[in-house]
């Protein structure tokens, strides 16, 4: 069975597929890509390098340096780039999940010259879609405040729907802004 993979890891991962990094390089990296929308901590980072170095989905070379203690540089492997871009076009399961996890996805596979990126918006209005269904057709939560529980499902019915016309929004965009920007690394 395969390992479940925590998105945190992907998200490093992702940053080492664009080329190989030693903590602090990959520490900037991630600050640089992800930080406007996803604090890692540097915690997360070395922990999540051990366990994918561990599955295969990186390779470490060490580098001596005169005068200072050896550093570790990450390396993608082939089976880490791929495991990478299944995630990546996979849309999220969770609505809560498009703040952090889905904005991820789209900055690596906008940053691959894949055209994958449209694929996953389209996936993930498509899920959203069949949610917004589930949710409009719910009459009632458990809770014995019926005003409440109304207003709960508007609220929420209101969440998918601002999130798909945010998809439909983000298609357009960069079908208009984006033609032929394809000089970016190689996910597939």
């Amino acid at each position: 069975m395969p390992t479940k993979r925590f998105p945190v890891e992907y998200a490093i991962l992702g940053i080492i597929a664009e080329g190989p990094a030693h903590g602090y390089v990959l520490r900037k990296r991630l600050d640089a890509a992800l930080g406007p929308f996803w604090n890692i901590a540097t915690s997360q980072i070395y922990s999540a390098l051990h366990s994918m170095a561990d599955e295969g989905l990186v390779t470490v070379e060490v580098q001596e340096q005169a005068g200072r203690p050896p550093r570790n540089v990450y390396l993608a492997t082939e089976r880490g780039t791929r495991a990478l871009f299944q995630w990546c076009v996979a849309p999220v399961r969770h609505l809560r999940d498009i703040r952090v996890v889905f904005m991820a996805k789209l900055y690596f596979l906008h940053h691959s010259s894949s055209n994958a990126v449209l694929t996953l918006i389209d996936a993930q209005a498509a899920l959203l879609d069949r949610l917004l269904a589930r949710v409009s057709q719910r009459k009632d939560l458990p809770t014995d405040d019926k005003t409440l529980a109304h207003l709960a499902i508007r609220f929420r019915v209101r969440q998918i729907r601002a999130a798909i016309d945010w998809l439909e929004e983000c298609k357009r965009w960069i079908l208009e802004n984006e033609k032929g920007d394809t000089d970016e690394v190689q996910l597939a």
